[in-house]
């Protein structure tokens, strides 16, 4: 006879199969009478056990007969999404789609109108803040809140996004970028060896900026420090507890926090000792800025986050409002803290993505590059990056080449390829998609899907189908009016006195540039929740891009296939192989080695580069 626990087992897989397909009616059914194109997979993506589990999976899917499994298998991996680009919204004839599956309901978007309507509506579409949960490490914070606590969020943490504090992300931008090539090369030579890790430093100079320009410290680079110093009553440097949190940032996300206090493992061990000593610092910082502003001795110049975040808050030391009446605290401590770490996060690895990627590209485009350096010769002339002007020199780049090599990289690689959206529970949402009306069923979840958007042949200058998959910044260059200049001073005068409460009306690129149709170009988002350190980041990469090209050229390094020993007797037919190698294997990285984690990244090898002063370029392909 069989065991009641056993009995109770097979209840169990029996209700929950039964639950599972009376879901997958309900969803089946709301997607018919949707009016948007869709298909069925058996298993939801992004549901958490198999987000975790696939893996294990997917080889006994696979060996299904390929008849049950043609239509969905593709779909059952979370980087989905940047393994077909555009592919599924050709193939389906439209710009939105459907997947139904037993756990939920996706639309996926490729429409500029319909995006529009999707960013602007925040009440019919709501974020899910549920896939944010992971990052209140600290607290509650911007990204991970919606509704009126959004609101009150977001008017706290944006005063200091305003186009007056960027000057300081101007200067540390440059000198941090001067900093990590004199580490790569020096100036007495013409060359580098082969650098592996470009993405790395990428990563090590972003955390350099945020560090000064978000907290006033200037954090030193390998080849320039002395032994870090350790203050009283911390077991790590402010850097090390920085960039070993970063590095660990998904352990300590997925780790429940008992367990990554009391775990023996020492990946745990790390993470854990990073976790609490970066919460110290900030802790220090944020009395040190209470005090601060309660002397009036408030020194620090430029952005300065948690300064902003203190009187945001509208409290001194004392625990009075700023306007010296007894006031209720409008943050507590932990959203403070939480808003400073979630700056930190977001602000880090976006610039650093586009960094690498624009460095990568550029060595794979050399005819590119070269229309680069001749848009950087006749802006900056021959001054040093000491004489650059913010006031004068930033809208010049953002309207060049400079700013199209950023564009472009940030239309093939944007750091969220996915933006995710939902429509509440029981209430279906209508939308007019290319000049009718469908409707997005309740409980849906929304992928905003940037990789597949910034490819639709509808709304990009293009050659060919192939032209919108490759690195092409020359086709953001359009004729100019003659006032372009003072177009981006224009643009840029808007930053001040925005209402943030509203949603974000800035263009993404400068006035001199192609302007794609509205909501065909999301890299920061849109609408109400688009990304606050938008022109932090912005100013950085300029500022990167620049002090790189106006000096060196960057290339592939060849050295795989050809060694060194043999590159100066070598002739130019093997060279050019050894080159086309090169670019091959770039190019299959790019296209098979991205994996989204936080943001999207190369993670399954490396790319090497080297770089060459300008004028002993050793490869000028053009394509």
């Amino acid at each position: 006879m069989l065991s009641y626990a056993l009995l109770a087992f097979i209840g169990l897989i029996i209700a929950y199969g039964v639950n599972t397909y009376r879901c997958f009616r309900i969803n089946l059914a709301a997607a018919k009478q949707s009016g948007i194109p869709y298909f069925c997979t058996p298993v939801y993506t992004f549901n958490r056990a198999w987000l975790v589990t696939h893996r294990l999976w997917l080889p006994f899917i696979k060996a299904l007969p390929a008849a049950y499994t043609t239509t969905w298998i593709d779909y059952l991996t979370p980087d989905f999404i940047w393994d077909k680009l555009y592919d599924t919204f050709r193939d389906l004839n439209s710009d939105v789609f459907l997947i139904v599956a037993p756990g939920a309901n996706t639309l996926y978007v490729a429409d500029p109108e319909a995006i529009s309507q999707i960013t602007t509506r925040r009440n019919d579409f709501p974020k899910p803040i549920w896939m944010y949960s992971s990052v209140d490490l600290y607290g509650k914070n911007v990204v991970s809140t919606e509704g009126a606590n959004w609101r009150h969020h977001r008017k706290i943490t944006s005063p200091p996004f305003t186009e007056k504090n960027n000057h300081l992300v101007w200067v540390e931008s440059l000198h941090q970028a001067k900093s990590m090539m004199a580490g790569w090369v020096s100036p007495q030579i013409t060359s580098s060896g082969p650098i592996w890790d470009i993405a790395g430093q990428a990563m090590r100079l972003s955390l350099h900026v945020i560090s000064k320009a978000g907290f006033g410290v200037r954090l030193p680079w390998p080849h320039e420090e002395a032994e870090a110093e350790i203050p009283k009553g911390h077991t790590l440097s402010f850097k090390d507890a920085l960039s070993l949190l970063l590095e660990n940032i998904i352990v300590v996300m997925l780790t429940p926090r008992w367990l990554l206090s009391n775990s023996p493992l020492q990946i745990h061990k790390t993470a854990n000792e990073a976790f609490k000593e970066w919460g110290q610092y900030m802790r220090d910082l944020y009395d040190e800025k209470r005090n601060e502003v309660s002397t009036g001795a408030d020194s620090r110049e430029g952005l300065d986050l948690m300064g902003a975040l203190v009187k945001g808050a509208g409290i001194t030391s004392n625990g009075k409002s700023d306007s010296g009446k007894p006031g209720k605290q409008l943050f507590t401590d932990e959203e403070i803290f939480g808003n400073a770490f979630v700056f930190t996060l977001a602000g880090h690895e976006t610039a650093a993505n586009t960094i690498h990627f624009s460095l990568l590209y550029l060595a794979m485009h050399p005819e590119s590059q070269r229309r680069l350096q001749k848009d950087l010769d006749d802006i900056l002339g021959d001054r040093p990056a000491t004489k650059w002007d913010y006031d004068e020199d930033v809208p010049k780049l953002f309207g060049s080449m400079c700013g199209a090599v950023m564009n472009e990289q940030l239309r093939l690689i944007p750091p969220v390829i996915g933006i995710p959206k939902s429509t509440p529970k029981g209430q279906p949402q209508g939308l007019q998609v290319g000049g009718r009306h469908v409707t997005v069923p309740g409980s849906c979840y929304i992928t905003i899907n940037t990789a597949a958007l910034h490819r639709n042949p509808k709304y990009w200058p293009h050659t060919s189908e192939e032209d919108l998959l490759d690195f092409r910044p020359e086709r953001w260059l359009v004729e100019m009016d003659g006032n372009h200049e003072k177009h981006e001073e224009q643009a840029y005068a808007a930053e001040e006195g925005l209402d943030f409460d509203g949603p974000d009306k800035r263009p993404d690129t400068a006035a001199s540039l192609f302007r794609p149709a509205k909501g065909a170009y999301v890299p920061f988002s849109d609408g109400y929740r688009s990304c606050l350190g938008r022109r932090f980041a912005q100013v950085e990469i300029l500022a990167v891009i620049a002090v790189i090209f106006k000096t060196w050229s960057v290339e592939l390094d060849t050295s795989m296939y050809l060694p060194e020993s043999e590159f100066a007797t070598a002739t130019a037919e093997k060279k050019r192989e050894a080159w086309d190698k090169a670019d091959a294997r770039a190019r299959d990285l790019l296209m098979h080695g991205m994996m989204t984690i936080i943001t999207i990244q190369m993670r399954k090898d490396k790319v090497p580069m080297r770089f060459v002063k300008r004028g002993h370029e050793r490869f000028n392909y053009a394509k």
